[in-house]
C-alpha cells in the first residue's frame, strides 16, 4: 500500500509536530516507497548461475588446450574468461543483488 503525503501525515503526524526518526523511519518510508522486486527470480538466477558455470567449464578446457599446443598467450585469456565466469556463477547463485554488484564491479 502506497500512502499519499496527507494519508502519511494522518498516519504518523505533521511534520512540524512530529520526529524526524518518526518520520524517518523504516515503516514510514516504506509505506511510501516499498522496495523494488528482484530483476529475476531466485530460479532464474539459478539457470543464469548454472549457464555461467557451463560456460568457464568451456572455456577453461579451451585454455587447456591452446597452453598444450604452447599458446601461452591466448590461454591466459581463455583462462581469465573462466575465472570471470566462475566469478558470475558464483554470484548469480547467491541472487540477483550479488549477480548485480559482480556484473557492475561494485
Amino acid at each position: 500500500m502506497t500512502l499519499t503525503v496527507d494519508e502519511l501525515r494522518d498516519r504518523h503526524g505533521a511534520p512540524a509536530t512530529g520526529c524526524d526518526a518518526e518520520i524517518d523511519s523504516p515503516l514510514a518510508t516504506g509505506d511510501m516507497n516499498p522496495p523494488v522486486p528482484p530483476l529475476y527470480s531466485h530460479a532464474e538466477m539459478q539457470a543464469i548461475a548454472a549457464g555461467h558455470a557451463q560456460s568457464a567449464i568451456r572455456q577453461q578446457a579451451v585454455a587447456d588446450r591452446l597452453y598444450a599446443e604452447g599458446h601461452a598467450t591466448a590461454a591466459g585469456i581463455w583462462k581469465r574468461g573462466a575465472e570471470k565466469a566462475r566469478e558470475y556463477a558464483g554470484a548469480a547463485y547467491l541472487g540477483w543483488p550479488r549477480y548485480e554488484a559482480a556484473l557492475n564491479g561494485w
